[in-house]
């Protein structure tokens, strides 16, 4: 197989170091990663300005863009027909909301774009067990052959020495509050709260809280049919 890592950490992060040397046992790896930290920037690209890149090798570039864009990078750039897009290891959970604020998951959906098949991985800011735990995720997808240009894989590692297993999850929808303070200097500060509570028993917060690997197969599409048919009706009326 031939992979595309991409990452939103940086180049030569601890995450993305991990798993190329996981990938490498499955196939040929090419690395196109952000040379600055790029989290949060979700599938952000840059307009009306022109974008730098350095090959280190031929299996490496560094880029000043985000991970979407070195997505899009990587696979315009290397002369290479991927297999699979993997984005990470990300240094804290991409989990229920945050997904849609993560540069890791914005990586894999312009995988999608692409139609290309693509998987996100994280852990809770431990990489202590990502090396072994990320291969049994790469063995369990490729065995039940779960790889697809339809969707993405979202996977968070938990931070236990023995993690129980594999569970197939959805995102937790959570009910988020925000907690403004206004700091002495005129700056504000906040918190969230609400994010990762009440997770059901079949979501991706639920199984990590519960030390298993979570896997939650994600659509980019946003359109929702069910709500699609009832506005349709009331439109109609």
């Amino acid at each position: 197989m031939k992979f595309l890592l991409v990452n939103d950490d940086g180049f030569g992060s601890e995450g993305i170091l991990i798993v190329e040397e996981v990938l490498k046992e499955y196939g040929d790896v090419y690395v196109c990663a952000p040379k600055e930290h790029q989290s949060g920037k979700g599938c952000s690209l840059f307009f009306a300005r022109e974008y730098a890149h350095e090959f280190v090798d031929d299996h490496h570039i560094k880029g000043d863009g985000t991970p979407a864009m070195c997505t899009m990078v990587g696979t315009s750039l290397f002369p290479v027909k991927f297999d699979c897009v993997v984005s990470g290891c990300n240094n804290g959970y991409n989990l229920a909301c945050d997904t849609m604020y993560s540069g890791t998951v914005g990586a894999c959906v312009e995988a999608l774009f692409q139609r290309i098949p693509a998987i996100a991985v994280s852990c809770d800011r431990d990489f202590s067990n990502v090396k072994e735990e990320f291969k049994k995720v790469l063995d369990y997808i490729l065995e039940k052959n779960l790889l697809s240009s339809d969707y993405f894989i979202n996977v968070n590692i938990p931070p236990v020495k023995k993690v129980k297993g594999i569970k197939l999850t959805q995102l937790h929808q959570a009910r988020i509050d925000y907690h403004f303070s206004k700091n002495e200097n005129g700056t504000y500060s906040y918190y969230r709260s609400g994010v990762f509570e009440n997770a059901k028993r079949n979501t991706d917060v639920y199984a990590c809280d519960h030390g298993y690997t979570s896997l939650s197969i994600c659509k980019m599409n946003l359109n929702d049919e069910k709500a699609y048919r009832n506005v349709k009706k009331l439109v109609n009326k």
